[in-house]
């Protein structure tokens, strides 16, 4: 049978992917319930780029700051085209431990052989089971490190105060401040990089966005990275290209959500192809890294979609913020793959 509709289309290469993961995955999986670092503790994983574009110090560097262990894919293409294809060295800061995302977790279950949409279960069997799908979902996409700080994902609320309210006692702010603060300092990020902080979100997705911001804005201007937000949207969205409208939010006697309109955001567009015949897109690549986080039914959802990423500047960056911006995005439209010429030994298909 031919699936033509787009749904079907989307749900046989979820089906596929899934089933790719899994393979991936089998050692996690049959292995069972597996324990990790201590829950607040921060934990620094080297990933392995296998034979992705070695890491050149020309590159540039960037850093992606998220509350939970997926979010950082709203950003693919940044992260696959400037780690995998440029050489760049793609960090990403998670700082949530992703237990609250037991609801979703219903097709992982017979893979792991627990309950894990029981909350109890899920809360304590999902750190461990969502760092490793991260990882591997990482290790696609060529970053070079995941710095998880095992804050509690307590639970879905809008309210981005239920964790950075003074004695909210959810998340270990003075430990998540002093983690960004010194990785800042210490690594010297060209770019940082969050998902748009507005007020429709996860309250933890904002918090992420805020604390990531203020932490910019406490560097000396001239040494802070380039801070963006990040959206994916259809290419048909009624708001293509239309500035996000964010939460309030002053820190360190700056406003830290104003961003620039001018220039208009900086795009990836998924859906430009590459390779033989032009069989390949980034929107391929972003399914395939979706695919590893096999515990969330959210995430699985999204493979397929998403046309467009934007990318807007904050005012907190520092000078010649958009001058470096515009050059990072220039970079990323290189061919990510050089094209070959075959013979007709490699078949009918072999010319373009």
């Amino acid at each position: 049978m031919t699936l033509s509709h787009p749904l079907l289309t989307a749900l046989h290469l979820a089906r596929g992917l899934a089933a790719l993961a899994l393979v991936v995955g089998a050692s996690c999986a049959s292995a069972g319930p597996s324990s990790g670092p201590t829950s607040g503790s921060e934990e620094e994983i080297r990933l392995d780029r296998g034979g992705f574009a070695a890491l050149s110090r020309e590159a540039p560097k960037v850093l992606v700051v998220v509350a939970h262990p997926d979010d950082e894919l709203v950003a693919t293409g940044a992260l696959y085209l400037t780690g995998a294809r440029l050489g760049g060295a793609c960090d990403v800061l998670t700082i949530t431990d992703g237990q609250g995302g037991f609801k979703y977790a219903s097709f992982a279950e017979a893979l792991h052989g627990v309950p894990l949409t029981e909350e109890a279960v899920g809360r304590r069997e999902l750190p461990a089971i969502r760092r490793e799908e991260q990882r591997r979902s990482l290790e696609l996409l060529g970053a070079r490190m995941l710095v998880r700080l095992q804050q509690t994902d307590h639970r879905y609320t809008q309210d981005r105060m239920e964790v950075l309210a003074e004695g909210a006692g959810v998340w270990d702010l003075a430990a998540v401040r002093a983690s960004l603060d010194r990785r800042l300092a210490g690594e010297r990020y060209d770019f940082v990089v969050t998902l748009a902080p507005t007020a429709t979100t996860h309250g933890h997705h904002q918090a992420a966005s805020l604390l990531a911001l203020e932490a910019v804005a406490r560097m000396p201007e001239a040494e802070r990275p380039v801070a963006l937000c990040c959206q994916v949207k259809a290419a048909d969205a009624e708001d293509l290209g239309v500035p996000p409208a964010l939460v309030d939010a002053q820190a360190e006697g700056e406003d830290l959500t104003a961003i620039r309109t001018t220039p208009a955001p900086f795009t990836i567009d998924r859906n430009e192809p590459f390779g033989h015949r032009d069989r390949l897109n980034l929107k391929a690549i972003a399914s395939v890294a979706i695919a590893q986080h096999l515990s969330q039914g959210t995430m699985l959802g999204y493979i397929g979609a998403g046309d467009v990423e934007e990318y807007w500047l904050f005012d907190v960056s520092p000078p010649l913020a958009a001058a470096r911006a515009a050059d990072w995005f220039v970079q990323l439209q290189d061919p990510s793959f050089p094209e070959r010429e075959y013979r007709s030994s490699a078949g009918t298909n072999a010319s373009r």
